[in-house]
C-alpha cells in the first residue's frame, strides 16, 4: 500500500471510508424500519384486540365471533387471524382463518396468560412456518376463563425490509464508484500542484540551478513546501557557484607554478649530467607535474564551462594528426601496464579548438588506459556525412549498458570490477562532454566489440571537407 502514488492512496482512503459509511447507515436504515414497521404492527395488535376483548363479553356465540374478529382484522394484512382458547388450550371460537384453526399457542403458554403474563412476540406458524406476530391476552371472566390469541403475518414487514435491502445493494456499489471517481477527481485537483513541483524538479540539476520550482497561488502547505524547496535551492546555488569560483580561482592560480616546475625539470634532465639515480627521480617528478597539470586543466575547463562557457580558439584541426600526437604522448603510459595504443582511421578535418580537442581525446584515452589491463586501446579517427570524430576502444570489463548513459556525470562511477579496479575523480568524462558540446558535437558511450567499452565523440565537418 506505502508503494502506491498518493492519489490511489487517498482515494482507496476515501472510498473505503465511504464504504464502511453506508454499511453502518444501511444497516442502521434496515434496522430501524423493521423495528418501526413491527411497532406500528404491535399497536395495531393491542387496539384490535381490545376491541375484539370488549365486543367477546357480549358475544353470543362463534359465528358472532367469527364475524367480529374478521371485521377488526380487515385492516392487518391478509394472512391474519383470531382465535379464543380455552382453559385447556382447545380452541373455543375462531375467526376461521387457515392461520387460526388450530391452537397457535400451547397449553402452557395459556396457563401464563390467564395467569396475568400477556404474551406479544413472533413465531413461525403454519405449514411454511411462516413468521407471524402474535398478541394473547386473557378475556370472559372468572367462571370461564378464556385467552383470546392474534396473529399478523410480518410478510408485508420483510417484503419492505428486502425492498430497502436490494436497493441499497444495487445503488450502494454504484454511489462508491461515483463517490470514487470524484475522490480521484479531487485528488488529482490537489495533488496537481504537487506535479507540477515534482516535474520541475526534476529538471534541475547541478548545471541549472539559477532554475526555481513554481509557487501555487494558495498558500496552503504545497505553497510552503515549494517556498522550502525554493530556499534550498538558493543555498545550492550560493554553495555551488562558492565551489566553482574556488576551483576556478585554485586551477588558474596553479599553472603557472607547475608551469615553472615542469620548465625547471626538464632544464635539469636536458642538462644530461645527472646520477642516474637523481635522473630517474627526476623524471618521476616529472610525470607526476604533468599529471597535475592536465588535472588542473581539466579542473578549469570544468569551471569556466560552469561559468557560462569555455574560450574556444578555433581553426581546421585534422582529427588523424590529433589522435597521432594524444597517442604518441600517452604511449609510455600505456606501455608501462604492457597495454598497445593504436591509431587508424582517416583525416578528417573539423573547426574546433586543438587543445580543447587535445584534452578530450587525452581523457578517453587515460580513461581507457587506466581501465584496462591487458590487450590494447585503439583511436579511430572517421567521418560519417557531415559529422567526423574520433572512438576510443578499450579492451577493459566494459560498462553495464544500463550506466553507459551516466558515465558522464560528474563524480560518477560504476559500481562494478571497472569502477573499483582504479582510483579516479570521475571528472575526466564529464569535463570532455562540456568540451565536446561548446563545440556544438555530441559524446556517447557503447559497448566495445566483444568486450571493453568504446567512447565516440562527433563534431560537425569543417566547411568545404
Amino acid at each position: 500500500m506505502r508503494r502506491l502514488p498518493i492519489r490511489v492512496r487517498l482515494t482507496a482512503w476515501y472510498t473505503t471510508l465511504l464504504v464502511v459509511v453506508l454499511a453502518v447507515l444501511g444497516a442502521y436504515q434496515v434496522q430501524r424500519l423493521h423495528a418501526e414497521l413491527t411497532q406500528d404492527l404491535d399497536r395495531s395488535l393491542s387496539l384490535r384486540s381490545a376491541q375484539i376483548a370488549a365486543a367477546y363479553r357480549t358475544a353470543t356465540g362463534t359465528d358472532e365471533f367469527t364475524e367480529l374478529s374478521n371485521s377488526v382484522l380487515s385492516g392487518l394484512p391478509t394472512d391474519s387471524g383470531a382465535q379464543v382458547l380455552g382453559l385447556d388450550g382447545t380452541v373455543v371460537d375462531t375467526s376461521e382463518d387457515p392461520v387460526a384453526i388450530g391452537p397457535m399457542i400451547s397449553r402452557g403458554q395459556v396457563a401464563d396468560v390467564l395467569a396475568g403474563r400477556p404474551m406479544l412476540t413472533t413465531v413461525p406458524l403454519g405449514p411454511i412456518h411462516t413468521r407471524y406476530r402474535l398478541l394473547a391476552r386473557s378475556v370472559g371472566d372468572a367462571a370461564h376463563p378464556r385467552v383470546l390469541v392474534m396473529a399478523a403475518s410480518l410478510g408485508s414487514i420483510d417484503a419492505a425490509v428486502h425492498r430497502l435491502l436490494v436497493i441499497l445493494l444495487t445503488g450502494g456499489p454504484i454511489a462508491v464508484l461515483v463517490a470514487a471517481a470524484a475522490g480521484w477527481w479531487v485528488a488529482s485537483l490537489a495533488l496537481r500542484p504537487v506535479s507540477t513541483v515534482t516535474a520541475k524538479a526534476r529538471q534541475i540539476s547541478v548545471d541549472r540551478l539559477d532554475q526555481r520550482v513554481p509557487v501555487p497561488k494558495a498558500h496552503d502547505e504545497v505553497g510552503r513546501l515549494a517556498d522550502t524547496f525554493n530556499a534550498m535551492l538558493d543555498r545550492l546555488e550560493a554553495g555551488v557557484e562558492a565551489q566553482r569560483r574556488l576551483i576556478a580561482d585554485a586551477s588558474h592560480d596553479l599553472r603557472t607554478p607547475l608551469a615553472v616546475m615542469r620548465s625547471e625539470l626538464d632544464v635539469a634532465l636536458a642538462a644530461g649530467d645527472l646520477p642516474p639515480e637523481a635522473e630517474e627521480v627526476l623524471a618521476s617528478t616529472a610525470e607526476e607535474v604533468e599529471r597535475m597539470t592536465r588535472m588542473v586543466d581539466n579542473l578549469l575547463a570544468l569551471a569556466q564551462a560552469d561559468q557560462g562557457g569555455l574560450e574556444l580558439l578555433v581553426r581546421p584541426v585534422d582529427l588523424r594528426d590529433l589522435a597521432e600526437a594524444t597517442a604518441a604522448k600517452l604511449r609510455p603510459l600505456a606501455q608501462a601496464k604492457g597495454l598497445e595504443v593504436t591509431v587508424d582511421g582517416d583525416s578528417p578535418v573539423v573547426s574546433a579548438d586543438r587543445e580543447r580537442l587535445t584534452q578530450v581525446v587525452t581523457n578517453l584515452v587515460e580513461n581507457a588506459v587506466k581501465y584496462t589491463s591487458h590487450g590494447s586501446v585503439r583511436l579511430d579517427a572517421w567521418q560519417r556525412g557531415a559529422e567526423a570524430g574520433i572512438s576510443v576502444t578499450d579492451t577493459g570489463p566494459g560498462i553495464p549498458a544500463d550506466e553507459l548513459t551516466r558515465v558522464f556525470d560528474r563524480f560518477y562511477r560504476t559500481d562494478t570490477a571497472r569502477g573499483r579496479a582504479v582510483d579516479g575523480s570521475g571528472l575526466g568524462l564529464a569535463i570532455a562532454q562540456e568540451i565536446v558540446h561548446a563545440h556544438g558535437g555530441r559524446i556517447w558511450a557503447e559497448p566495445g566489440t566483444g568486450t571493453g567499452t568504446r567512447f565516440s565523440f562527433a563534431l560537425p565537418v569543417a566547411a568545404g571537407d
